[in-house]
């Protein structure tokens, strides 16, 4: 096939993960600081926040698929210990969804095999990787290298089909978020500038029209009474009016609450986290029912989609899944009267209940000696 002919040119060379990181320092040509520039917006940066420390809080466990059952694997691998020899484990589960939630887009490179799962992986800078669709099966590049397609993992956000490549929620949703960072700018050149751009105040001459040395002389004197603290004596033909701000320069306030709502509802967080307002009543009469709301609308899509592609480089029947339960836990009370509604129903044990709660296993019972069946 022409596509596979084109793959094997010269001067595609495919890029070997000891390359990975020696070409892509410099981002700032392509397009690094629109991501930066985004970031600046305040509820943009909050709800990529919560959403990604959230996520990587969150305790990323093997398992072993034994038929119908599920079974935790007794040793942690490699790639879900100590993945990366650049970041740290909780940066490295941040950094895909740091990326899908701003790109729509993460990509990773297998860095180290043992045998033929993968032991170690470094997530890349998506800006720093072109996808090209125009063949049967996609072609990745870094800094315009053609990648090895076997140590590349690729998980895409929302998508069309037809194609690999998620939608951008920063090109989606564009003209929001520079709506959203001019009222910040504006917010900031308001209090650069001592309030607002137009008079705080009107001194006015009821009874002649001053030129403008007359004018400047009058202003010179009242800002120094005002200032000193000193008495300003007018006769009965000057009046002094505050002036209010004007709709136009306090509609950013309403800007900033209405691009915090809608970023809110782009990305699945409630308004209230990130400075917007939901615009109803509706309450959760619980921290726990927030916590499942947040974990089953906002937060579980974007782990599965981690979890589909980490497994896929595991060995098999191995696969990885995130311990949501770490969000869901409930108060003291309350847990241990579900964990002995576990016990008493036989679906959980003492030393199950006993890990959930990060306690060692119970010591076990000493040996009692053999009776001989004789009086001592």
């Amino acid at each position: 096939m022409a596509w596979f002919s084109r793959r094997r040119k010269a001067e595609e060379r495919a890029v070997s993960y000891s390359d990975v990181w020696s070409t892509g320092g410099d981002v700032s040509a392509i397009r690094a600081n629109s991501i930066d520039s985004a970031l600046r917006l305040t509820p943009l940066y909050a709800a990529v926040r919560l959403i990604a420390d959230q996520g990587a809080s969150l305790p990323l466990k093997a398992y072993r698929q034994n038929g119908d059952v599920r079974e935790p694997m007794a040793t942690t691998p490699e790639l879900l210990r100590n993945p990366s020899a650049r970041v740290s484990m909780f940066t490295w589960k941040q950094q895909p969804l740091v990326s899908l939630l701003l790109r729509g887009n993460a990509y990773g490179y297998i860095t180290a095999f043992s045998g033929t799962a993968a032991k170690s992986l470094e997530w890349l800078h998506p800006d720093q990787v072109q996808v090209d669709e125009s063949t049967m099966r996609p072609i990745y590049r870094l800094n315009g290298q053609m990648l090895d397609e076997s140590r590349v993992v690729h998980i895409a956000g929302l998508s069309v089909p037809g194609s690999c490549v998620g939608v951008s929620p920063l090109t989606a949703f564009r003209t929001t978020i520079e709506t959203g960072l001019a009222a910040q700018a504006y917010s900031r050149d308001w209090y650069a500038n001592g309030g607002p751009v137009s008079p705080g105040s009107h001194l006015k001459n009821t009874e002649r029209t001053l030129d403008n040395e007359q004018a400047q002389a009058i202003k010179s004197r009242y800002k120094a009474s005002v200032r000193s603290g000193d008495v300003f004596v007018t006769g009965s033909d000057w009046t002094l009016t505050n002036l209010a701000i004007s709709a136009d320069d306090a509609a950013f306030v309403e800007t900033s609450k209405l691009t915090a709502t809608q970023i809110a509802a782009v990305y699945g967080v409630p308004p209230e986290m990130i400075g917007g307002e939901t615009g109803s009543s509706l309450t959760y009469s619980t921290v726990e029912m927030n916590s499942l709301n947040f974990v089953t609308y906002t937060l579980r899509p974007w782990l599965v989609r981690i979890e589909e592609a980490i497994s896929r480089v595991m060995p098999q029947p191995q696969f990885a899944r995130f311990n949501v339960d770490a969000l869901l836990r409930t108060d003291t009370k309350t847990r241990y009267e579900a964990h002995q509604i576990g016990i008493n129903a036989g679906f959980l044990t003492t030393e199950e209940v006993r890990a959930m709660e990060d306690r060692p296993p119970l010591p076990a019972p000493m040996a009692q000696p053999p009776s001989t069946g004789g009086n001592p």
